[in-house]
């Protein structure tokens, strides 16, 4: 990625001689080096050599604007594969060249579609503005975004530092369902800008060394444990569930950690405070300044997730806070040391109410219908007797005799009917459908097919 964001840059200053001393280290002797992200700058890269590094990841530069695509890609994504190093591709984003859909789908056709094992989601490096202001550059980026997610499948990670998202986009914390990566060269812990509770990545340096590539090379680190990492590269790498509660130290005091939501039955979507104390077992007395963690399991599942970080205060007490999307169990943990054993506390089950049911239908605008000429297919969203509005649903298209739905295009549902359209222009005779994703208190939906027989 881009060697002189600004932002980083200005980050940066307070830290230039340490980074100089870290950059003359091997990647296997920086606690925080597990992780790289390259391009064609790096030159040909020894996969061996980097595995042996104890890189456990790569992204790759694939695709920038509409018209460039990194000639190194296949070679690097073949080489981390063959070292079973998880991988991913980023686009460098022009938003002022061209539109997020063309640059969206040109990313895709070089990159694939990110559904073998190993493979990270793809990522939107965004550095640049084009000149699009606040509000234009958020719409662009959202648009970008939601169309990898339709071609792939899978949800994209953003990339940017704290300082561009803040100065260009706004702050917006519109986009905290995306897994954020950070970019801030900083000793400590990186700002995390945006609403988003943490970083999944963050790139700490561009001054890395690692054996097997040539000169600097970007650094990151992964936010989890390797089974959570593994289970993001659709990989079945270690156990899915994280450990207890970290290793218990035998000469380490006994401790408690109880634990109490500010509800049982909260609404979808709903942030909840969970608080509690650590203490020590006997005598009976409280431990501050410790992390503790917060993790949720939803109903009927066995995978742990975490989904907040914090720590005690001065009395042993903790609040951590989270938003609720549905039935769940929760549970706080601490991890042991020489000093404190390690400790879990007992699991509280948050019960959500059952999502609304709705209808969807399609139609289309006429009977007969002429090959080639626009077509406006159209229904309506609806829960009860109200309209939906605001909700995103999705067409699809296959043959009248079977095979894989094609996804076609998108339309947000409008008030006061919960109405939604696309135009399209038929040439053969195709078997239609529209469906809705559902969110946090709406269930989702699939409409009935739709043949549209073109004369």
């Amino acid at each position: 990625m881009s060697k002189a964001l600004s932002a980083v840059r200005r980050a940066a200053r307070p830290v230039v001689v340490l980074v100089a001393a870290l950059s003359a280290l091997t990647a296997s002797a920086l606690a925080y080096a597990d992780g790289i992200d390259i391009s064609h700058y790096q030159g040909t890269v020894s996969w061996s050599k980097v595995d042996d590094a104890g890189i456990t990841f790569a992204f790759m530069k694939a695709t920038e604007g509409t018209s460039y695509a990194d000639p190194t890609l296949k070679t690097n994504w073949d080489g981390a594969e063959r070292q079973g190093i998880y991988r991913s591709a980023y686009h460098f984003a022009r938003p002022g060249n061209s539109s997020a859909v063309a640059q969206a789908r040109f990313f895709v056709s070089k990159a694939g579609t990110f559904q073998d094992r190993g493979d990270l989601p793809p990522v939107l490096d965004l550095e640049t503005t084009g000149g699009l202001g606040p509000a234009a550059l958020r719409a662009w980026v959202s648009t970008w975004l939601t169309t990898v997610e339709d071609l792939t499948g899978r949800r994209p990670i953003l990339y940017f530092s704290p300082y561009f998202w803040i100065d260009h986009l706004g702050n917006s914390t519109a986009f905290t369902k995306y897994p954020l990566w950070v970019a801030h060269y900083t000793t400590g812990s990186p700002k995390v800008p945006g609403g988003w509770s943490s970083w999944t990545f963050w790139q700490r340096t561009s001054s890395g060394r690692v054996s097997g590539i040539a000169g600097n090379v970007d650094m990151n680190r992964f936010n989890g444990t390797s089974a959570q990492l593994a289970a993001l590269a659709k990989s079945s790498g270690g156990t899915t569930a994280p450990p207890p509660a970290g290793p218990t130290v035998p000469t380490g005091a006994a401790t408690t950690l109880t634990m109490a939501p500010g509800t049982s039955a909260p609404e979808a979507g709903q942030v909840v405070p969970f608080a509690g104390d650590l203490r020590t077992a006997t005598p009976v007395r409280a431990v501050p300044n410790r992390a503790v963690t917060l993790w949720t399991r939803p109903v009927g599942t066995t995978t742990w997730t975490l989904a907040r970080s914090g720590s005690t205060d001065a009395n042993g007490h903790y609040v951590l806070t989270a938003p609720v999307s549905g039935s769940a169990d929760y549970q706080v943990r601490t991890v042991g040391d020489a000093a404190y054993a390690a400790t879990v506390s007992p699991v509280s089950r948050l019960t959500t109410p059952s999502r609304a049911a709705v209808s969807l239908d399609l139609l289309k605008e006429r009977a007969t219908v002429t090959r080639g000429a626009p077509l406006m297919l159209y229904g309506h969203l609806t829960s009860g007797s109200a309209g939906v509005a605001g909700q995103t649903v999705r067409y699809y298209k296959r043959a009248p005799a079977g095979g894989s739905w094609i996804y076609v295009g998108r339309s947000t549902s409008k008030a006061p009917t919960g109405w939604h359209s696309i135009v399209v222009r038929p040439l053969v005779s195709r078997v239609w459908k529209v469906t809705y994703g559902g969110s946090d208190v709406l269930a989702p939906r699939t409409s009935s097919y739709l043949t549209v027989r073109p004369r």
